[in-house]
């Protein structure tokens, strides 16, 4: 290279001018130092060395920097990189966490309020329902009921929708649809039971289920009118075994049970608790909301048939609907 060729031609001369120095002196000359020419061609050798050294160290730099070096850490080609940018590698996945079994989500967790409650008056029209030995008529109980509790529920600060308000036949598939496309929170039915041949009178609040083989006649009985067909059965059944709104239905029934027994037995303490059950009723069925069937009385029993001719005694088994729906809602 030029700046290594120099620099020894450099030292070549300075070498001869050292040597041609002494022999001078062996011979007593005049020193080359001193002779004019031999001044200039010091000048320039000087001047030569000086840019000389600068430029061998900035070639020597350059050599340096072209010299490979292997880095401590290889870089990533760009072809590489480029490729796992346009491809990127899977990510490594974590191990699989144990989870804990899901749980169902109780509806009392939300915080639901319950504003707007469906009554629904039992049977109507030419469907009579059961009837007493007095005269008494089921579907005509149960109207003056659920317009009392009706005007209890609205002095309570609830919403209310009546699926009947006059003696009009009503399917139970009409029900449902009023109570659904009103958006009911709730849907609470009055029913008057017939128990024969039992004498005794007790109190029996529904929600939707399969029920047992001894409520088939009372199943059957409620279901008339229901303005489905047959085509409707899976549809319905399938309600009774994936219904989502079980649990609350049969909170709000053993609420409403609770009131009522309370409130019934201040005047028949004998009065029996027949429970809380359930049963295939198909106006429980179609709704989409909590709802229960309430049976208030017995108008087979003919001291509680006595009783259900009294206006006081209608408005307390109103009252008592009232309190429970309030026990459910709060």
């Amino acid at each position: 290279m030029w700046p290594r060729r120099s620099t020894e031609q450099l030292k070549e001369q300075l070498l001869r001018a050292a040597v041609e120095d002494n022999l001078d002196e062996m011979h007593s000359r005049l020193p080359r130092a001193l002779n004019p020419w031999h001044q200039r061609l010091h000048r320039w050798l000087l001047g030569a060395s000086r840019l000389a050294l600068p430029v061998a160290a900035v070639m020597a730099g350059a050599a340096l920097a072209r010299w490979p070096v292997k880095p401590a850490v290889e870089p990533s080609k760009p072809e590489a990189t480029a490729s796992a940018t346009r491809h990127p590698a899977p990510a490594r996945l974590a191990p699989a966490l144990a989870l804990p079994p899901t749980q169902p989500i109780h509806a009392g967790v939300l915080a639901l309020s319950v504003r707007r409650v469906v009554i629904d008056a039992g049977h109507g029209g030419d469907n009579f329902g059961a009837r007493s030995g007095n005269g008494l008529q089921e579907k005509e109980l149960t109207l003056d009921i659920a317009d009392r509790v009706r005007q209890l529920m609205a002095t309570a600060g609830f919403e209310t929708i009546m699926t009947r308000t006059t003696d009009a036949p009503l399917s139970l598939q009409q029900r449902a649809a009023v109570a659904n496309g009103k958006r009911g929170d709730i849907f609470v039915s009055i029913h008057l039971n017939s128990l024969k041949p039992l004498p005794d009178c007790g109190i029996e609040t529904y929600y939707l289920g399969a029920g047992s083989p001894e409520l088939d006649p009372l199943a059957a009985r409620e279901n008339q009118n229901a303005g489905y067909s047959l085509s409707d059965l899976r549809s319905l059944l399938e309600k009774v075994y994936m219904d989502a709104r079980r649990d609350e239905s049969r909170r709000l029934a053993a609420a409403v049970q609770r009131a009522l027994l309370a409130r019934l037995r201040q005047a028949d303490p004998a009065l029996s608790d027949r429970g809380v059950k359930t049963a295939p009723f198909v106006v429980l069925l179609a709704t989409e909301m909590p709802a229960i069937l309430a049976e208030v009385s017995c108008l087979s029993n003919k001291e509680e048939a006595e009783r259900l001719k009294t206006a006081d005694y209608r408005q307390t088994i109103a009252g008592a609907l009232v309190e429970g729906v309030q026990a459910f809602a709060h």
